[in-house]
């Protein structure tokens, strides 16, 4: 198996798992995706909030809030890239201090977002095949129980999606 440069197998892997939802498309056009971004913007009180799926060199925006226009990101700026890295909660409570971030023009430039939390969509073998949200435009804090329920609604599109892919394999 030949790998791109950058990507191990494990990412390889992953990349494999999100290609076979094929039942992502049909979630999406179903609106469920834009269901789960209007909740967490609602349940954070934060203007911005997304379902996206992370592939090869692209941030798939499949549902948002305060984001009007933009379907897609480079993976290389997307902050959703860097919560697939991770089994918990990404948060940034201040994009500004956060050295990483330093040149990344989503929060120096437009939209400018100085508050990001993302958690992570797992598959039930453990791949992050994209993350749920928010953000805002001025540093906030993020208690322990809002990565909870943001974790829960992760969870939530997983088991939804889960279930319809298994369904549109069975029919």
């Amino acid at each position: 198996m030949q790998i791109t440069p950058g990507f191990t197998v494990r990412e390889e892997e992953r990349l494999a798992k999100l290609h076979g939802y094929t039942a992502i498309e049909e979630y999406e056009k179903s609106g469920a995706f834009q269901h789960i971004a209007g909740m967490a913007a609602r349940m954070f009180d934060v203007p911005v909030a997304f379902v996206n799926i992370v592939d090869r060199d692209s941030v798939l925006i499949k549902g948002s809030i305060g984001l009007t226009n933009v379907k897609e990101i480079s993976r290389s700026i997307g902050l959703c890239s860097l919560a697939i890295q991770r089994d918990e909660v990404t948060v940034f409570e201040n994009t500004r201090t956060e050295l990483s971030l330093s040149a990344n023009p989503l929060i120096y430039g437009e939209p400018g977002f100085q508050f990001y939390a993302g958690a992570p969509l797992k598959t039930s073998d453990g791949y992050s095949i994209g993350a749920v949200g928010v953000a805002d435009y001025k540093p906030r804090n993020f208690a322990e129980a809002e990565e909870l329920m943001l974790e829960a609604l992760a969870t939530t599109v997983m088991e939804e999606l889960s279930e319809m892919q298994l369904m549109s394999v069975t029919q």
